[in-house]
């Protein structure tokens, strides 16, 4: 199989989340890794700034941005998904469609921004982050979550797939070198586990994947389960 870049296609990103149908199935998946949960890291680091206003930049579902607003935290959310806005405002969050490479916000507006497990599908990752840096305060902070390289590795062997694309996006490895022309400084919050999965379990995965759900019939029959990695980082970066 070879490696195609469409993680972060404007086109391939909009259809899968305009229903939420693959993300629930990936992170049901992603729930049973072992180790501490990325999205928890993150609310932890957004809740120990004690910020006053907070802006969410992909907020899928809207769980975090609900966790933010029951701690007492003013949350504004955006998504590029309709669907994605609707679900997270059904949880009582101020959410609105937007663009994370064209903010609608001024200057300075938000003490926190949170961008988890999104900037791997902007198309411009610079003009993104020049964006979450500008509608920050001075001092303001930027918390994102990504996955490393070697997520789920072994489970993407399985289909052929060559994860070395990988290298071109923001993750784990690559994030910090993304940062730094927007923040003084960055922090780095490394997040490794494993998960064990069954031949369902990694059929159900690639089924639901972003780009590559026509694989799911090169997965093999195996027994029992298969240790997989799970590689994944919160940054944290100040301006």
């Amino acid at each position: 199989m070879p490696a195609t870049p469409e993680q972060n296609d404007p086109d391939v990103v909009r259809r899968e989340y305009a229903t939420e149908t693959g993300l629930t199935a990936r992170t049901a998946l992603w729930a049973r890794r072992s180790g501490p949960q990325p999205q928890d890291i993150a609310f932890e680091e957004v809740i120990a700034l004690e910020p006053e206003r907070v802006l969410e930049a992909g907020c899928g579902r809207g769980e975090l941005a609900e966790r933010l607003v029951r701690a007492g935290i003013e949350v504004i959310a955006v998504d590029q998904s309709e669907r994605m806005v609707d679900l997270t405002r059904a949880r009582g969050v101020d959410a609105q469609v937007a663009d994370v490479q064209a903010l609608p916000f001024v200057d300075g507006e938000f003490d926190v921004a949170v961008a988890n497990f999104m900037l791997y599908h902007v198309p411009d990752v610079q003009r993104a982050l020049a964006e979450l840096a500008r509608v920050l305060r001075p001092g303001g902070t930027l918390v994102a979550a990504t996955n490393g390289v070697q997520q789920l590795a072994e489970l993407w062997e399985l289909v052929g797939r060559d994860v070395s694309d990988r290298w071109t996006l923001f993750m784990r490895e690559t994030g910090e070198d993304f940062l730094r022309p927007h923040f003084s400084h960055v922090r780095c919050i490394p997040l490794d586990g494993t998960i064990e999965l069954s031949v369902d379990d990694v059929r159900a995965y690639v089924a639901n994947s972003v780009a590559h759900k026509g694989a799911v019939g090169a997965v093999s029959d195996f027994e029992g389960t298969r240790t997989v990695t799970t590689s994944s980082a919160v940054f944290v970066a100040t301006h």
